[in-house]
């Protein structure tokens, strides 16, 4: 993860995907998808 924050620091954008809530809370925005689908944004 800090290598992640890292490169967003930096003004990269990272695009990260899991099912664990402790790593999703590192996000500034999330998407849920459920079944290929985008069910919150």
């Amino acid at each position: 993860m800090d290598i992640l924050i890292g490169l967003h620091k930096e003004g990269k954008t990272v695009i990260l995907m899991t099912h664990d809530p402790k790593i999703a809370e590192y996000a500034h925005r999330t998407i849920t998808l459920e079944d290929g689908r985008i069910v919150e944004s």
